[in-house]
């Protein structure tokens, strides 16, 4: 009857009924109205159907489908030309592009259909199919949001792993003992990331009284590196000191640096004259007794003409270890070329921006009040020691919104 002609309307379409619901982020409305839609069915569903319209124009302008659906269509019309295959790199990069911008419209189109075949079901008043879209808008919730997040990573090396160092700054004993809070923050992030991160502890130089004076973390997966380019900056902490007899409020900094972790082709884009790299051998610190190692196979590369260093002691082997090292950086090397600052090598240090007074992205206060806010989104939570426990979703997910909106903007001022 009337539900058998519903769903041959919804597989006219090629799809499901609950991809309608796929549109359900976090909005608070939307939310009301996926409880209301258990509660009181029919009415609100037609709620809930113009709340998704609505995010579906939101989503539409987020990820800038005018400028894709243009793209695409100058892709395809190169991809028509004339020897379009003399150049066989630049033509499958070609069609690479092309087809990301093409999954993207395909999905949006997907999503306005499914909000036609849902408004079919509410209008019929059909028991079973209002139940259904209802039950489904509640268990698909966040499905889009992570959909459009990955969307929103397209950068060159976005879906990479990632090499994460972190430094204390100013702010003495306090700082060493902030960059270790960091430090188990970040482990904390990628081990309970549900694409299952690979952490490995690439290198840690242990503090004069407490905490550490740097530390690298590699996290191998995918989009590790596009999920935590939110975090690259310098990082507050406000607390009440451990380490002052007063037991004073004392404020301290620690400096996040990010790096893609490449794979063998792209590293091997890259090339670094022998002369350029200062390669020096040690032990590697732990934190005493059996596990410092009484051979030298720690490395330390840096590189001369930008005054990059970087360490690695992760693994028992020097030549090993030396290997990562200039893996590493090969890596930032790379970003400094795709973002164009070739002639100005020394910009690509994590150095350039000292971790101290007024260079903050974020601020973590837990005295005399608890707050995290990001200096940059103005995003912010109470939840202090939530976020100190590797729940940083809440400011990833503002940051790439934020840095797509500005790129946007800046976009529409260049045009």
């Amino acid at each position: 009857g009337r539900a058998a002609n519903v769903r041959s309307i919804a597989k006219a379409h090629g799809m499901h009924m609950h991809m309608l619901f796929l549109a359900h982020l976090r909005a608070p409305s939307l939310r009301h109205n996926v409880a209301l839609a258990i509660d009181q069915p029919q009415q609100s569903l037609h709620e809930a159907i113009a709340s998704v319209g609505a995010r579906i124009g939101e989503t539409g302008e987020l990820l800038d489908l005018d400028r894709r659906r243009a793209a695409a269509g100058e892709l395809e019309a190169q991809s028509a030309s004339e020897g379009f295959w003399e150049d066989a790199d630049a033509a499958e990069a070609t069609l690479r592009t092309l087809a990301e911008h093409r999954a993207v419209l395909e999905q949006a189109a997907r999503w306005e259909a499914a909000v036609e075949d849902a408004k079919a079901a509410a209008d019929l008043e059909e028991a079973e199919l209002v139940e259904e879209a209802s039950a489904a808008l509640a268990s698909l919730d966040g499905e889009l949001d992570a959909w459009e997040l990955r969307s929103l990573m397209g950068g060159a090396h976005d879906s990479c792993g990632a090499v994460l160092t972190l430094t204390a700054g100013a702010g003495g004993v306090d700082a060493q003992d902030w960059a270790e809070m960091l430090l188990r923050m970040y482990r904390r992030w990628a081990e309970g990331h549900p694409s299952g991160y690979r952490v490995t502890l690439t290198e840690r130089t242990e503090g004069e009284e407490a905490g550490i004076k740097s530390a690298a973390l590699t996290i191998d997966g995918p989009y590790a590196y596009g999920n935590l380019k939110a975090e690259r900056g310098t990082h507050r902490l406000v607390r009440l000191s451990p380490f002052n007899a007063a037991n004073k409020r004392q404020t301290s900094f620690a400096g996040v640096e990010l790096m893609p972790l490449l794979g063998e082709e792209e590293a091997g884009r890259v090339e670094i004259p022998p002369a350029d790299l200062e390669v020096t051998t040690m032990r590697a610190g732990g934190a005493g007794g059996q596990n410092v190692n009484k051979v030298e196979t720690a490395v330390r590369v840096r590189h001369l003409p930008s005054g990059l260093v970087v360490r690695c002691q992760q693994e028992r082997s020097q030549a090993r270890n030396r290997e990562i090292a200039i893996s590493m950086v090969k890596a930032r090397m790379l970003e400094a070329m795709e973002a164009q600052r070739v002639d100005e090598l020394a910009q690509i240090r994590g150095e350039a921006i000292a971790a101290e007074w007024g260079q903050q992205i974020r601020s973590y206060v837990l005295a005399p009040y608890k707050m995290v806010k990001d200096a940059r989104t103005g995003h912010e939570t109470p939840q202090v020691q939530s976020v100190l426990d590797g729940e940083l979703g809440g400011f990833i997910d503002a940051y790439l919104r934020w840095a797509a909106a500005a790129e946007r903007d800046q976009r529409a001022e260049g045009s």
